[in-house]
């Protein structure tokens, strides 16, 4: 039986409240979400030398406020990449704020990551809603989300992603949590699979270009498991321009079908985390731009680059300039409806 509890978790400046929402299985694993942001602010699971909390987090509150990097938060209304700032639906362009250069990156300024959601308490979890005005951050339509978070007894947890709109729109949701499966350190030694033939291929803006480049034989190649260290610094354009992997990857699936997306191992904790999603590509990112100077972590930790890996569910970056990509658009009277699920084992 999934156990739930909550606690105060501080208070924002402008007097609202936050809190931490937890759920915890028999066999001891537990997640801790908030309602700022829909972070995920801890995942500890069980091994046979204890539990590890493989999730990068801020203890209190004013971690989440001062820093960046978007640590564990539900991403939107767009994740990634908009190059040039805009949405176009039916011929019809909108722009949107930009905030990374002249693109616009995660959302905007203040995307879903900055909102205080609502929660109550469902069935193994937690709904998590937010209700978008009409015109944030430039988008067109009032959007009602609910991100359903959910434990099972087996140490999965799945993220159910359901969105409406009074306008024509567009919806792309992800979760910007980052793991080490080890629990601190170097992540570079862990193990990855990826179902995946191709990656988006980016420029140095990290704006894919429309090229869909094959991986096979290439350092982005994981239909085998490798290190992440084997071929990061490897001489490689892609690998060049990002510092290290933050690349979309073109998962081998059927649309809309809820398929495993990758698989990354800890190599020292003995932790296995599958990651299957029903979206059409995934983000690998790991952390190359994280800012030593950011507020500590957890037990006082300053995460630095490339101690943790980012497994991002999404539509592929720069739809908005790309048309043969899938496109999110979610209609008036339709429905947005994406499930990402991370399900946690140990030996």
């Amino acid at each position: 039986m999934i156990r739930l509890s909550t606690k105060p978790f501080g208070t924002l400046p402008d007097g609202r409240a936050v809190t931490a929402y937890t759920m915890t299985n028999d066999a001891g694993m537990s997640v801790t979400a908030l309602n700022w942001g829909a972070v995920i602010q801890s995942i500890l699971v069980p091994t046979p030398r204890g539990a590890v909390d493989v999730a990068l987090g801020y203890p209190d509150l004013e971690g989440y406020l001062v820093s960046r990097g978007h640590l564990g938060a539900l991403i939107g209304r767009n994740a990634n990449r908009l190059g040039g700032a805009f949405i176009e639906i039916d011929g019809r362009r909108y722009p949107v704020t930009a905030n990374n250069g002249e693109n616009q990156l995660h959302g905007g300024k203040e995307g879903f990551d900055k909102k205080l959601f609502t929660a109550r308490e469902i069935e193994g979890g937690f709904a998590f809603s937010y209700t978008s005005p009409d015109g944030e951050e430039g988008f067109p339509g009032e959007v009602s989300l609910t991100a359903s978070y959910t434990l099972d007894e087996a140490g999965a947890l799945t993220l159910d992603y359901r969105a409406v709109s009074t306008k024509d729109t567009v919806v792309n949701l992800t979760n910007h949590s980052y793991f080490n499966l080890n629990g601190g350190g170097d992540a570079m030694g862990h193990l990855l699979r990826v179902n995946a033939s191709a990656i988006a291929a980016a420029d140095a803006s990290s704006l894919p270009t429309g090229e869909l480049r094959p991986v096979a034989g290439t350092p982005f190649d994981f239909a085998d498991f490798h290190t992440l260290a084997e071929r990061i610094d490897q001489p490689d354009d892609q690998l060049g321009y990002a510092g290290g992997y933050d690349h979309n990857f073109v998962l081998d699936k059927a649309p809309g079908a809820l398929a495993e997306a990758a698989v990354l191992k800890g190599e020292q904790s003995g932790i296995t985390l599958t990651c299957s999603t029903t979206c059409p590509g995934m983000q690998l990112y790991t952390a190359n731009g994280m800012d030593p100077s950011a507020a500590p972590g957890k037990l006082g930790r300053r995460y630095l680059p490339r101690e943790s890996v980012c497994l991002e569910t999404q539509y592929f970056p720069n739809y908005n300039n790309l048309p043969a990509f899938p496109q999110p658009v979610l209609r008036a009277g339709g429905e947005y409806h994406e499930v990402t699920v991370y399900a946690f084992s140990a030996e």
